[in-house]
């Protein structure tokens, strides 16, 4: 069996010589090998392999090792501890790597300094995006959008903004919306006696509805 190295190895307190086998590790410069008696290898028939195969693997993992189909496939306890452990600290490490990098980009903008060629492509730009200053801007811009455009930050499209243009927030479009939101719940208030009051006269039908059939009952 190619996974493991057949021979003989000790065995009992006496330390007698029997047939078994040897696992080694695989891992990076690790040495560590295992002998484990086995005594099933004699007068073997084509196909007992992977069953003689799954019995090892099971003594093997029952001490800590993971069992694979070749010699450098083989993980003593001590590797597996030293991956497992490893993982866990990448694992660990990643979020705070992502949010030291957020920190970062966030420090070296607000230590970028805003020269005069900026001033005129934001400026340029929001010429370019922004209608006017009771409109605002554009169909789908705002300042996030200018500054991911340009590539800076996106505190320089606003004082460059504040300064020469308007708001932000003045889209007319919204105001369209709000105006037709404000006209749609006036409508539906005003309509509300007339729904309460229609309401009433339904359950008041019910309740004549019924006397009508028990009268109709008795006269019967």
């Amino acid at each position: 069996m190619k996974a493991f190295v057949h021979t003989t190895v000790p065995y009992g307190d006496d330390g007698k010589m029997v047939r078994g086998i040897i696992a080694k590790c695989g891992g990076p410069g690790c040495e560590a090998a295992i002998p484990l008696p086995v005594n099933t290898m004699q007068n073997m028939r084509s196909g007992d392999e992977d069953l003689e195969f799954q019995f090892i693997a099971r003594k093997l993992e029952a001490k800590g090792w993971r069992v694979g189909r070749s010699h450098g496939a083989h993980r003593c306890p001590r590797c597996l501890g030293a991956a497992k452990f490893s993982a866990i600290r990448k694992a660990k490490q990643m979020p705070n790597e992502n949010a030291m990098g957020d920190k970062l980009k966030i420090v070296k903008d607000n230590m970028r300094v805003m020269t005069r060629e900026d001033r005129r492509i934001i400026f340029e730009k929001l010429n370019e995006v922004y209608v006017n200053d009771k409109v605002g801007y554009g169909d789908g811009w705002t300042d996030e959008k200018v500054a991911n455009d340009l590539g800076i930050p996106r505190a320089w499209v606003k004082l460059i903004r504040d300064e020469n243009f308007g708001d932000e927030v003045g889209n007319e479009n919204i105001r369209e919306q709000i105006k037709e939101a404000r006209e749609l719940l006036a409508q539906i208030k005003a309509i509300e006696p007339r729904i309460s009051e229609a309401q009433r006269l339904i359950a008041v039908a019910d309740k004549v509805e019924k006397s009508l059939a028990e009268i109709a009952k008795v006269l019967k």
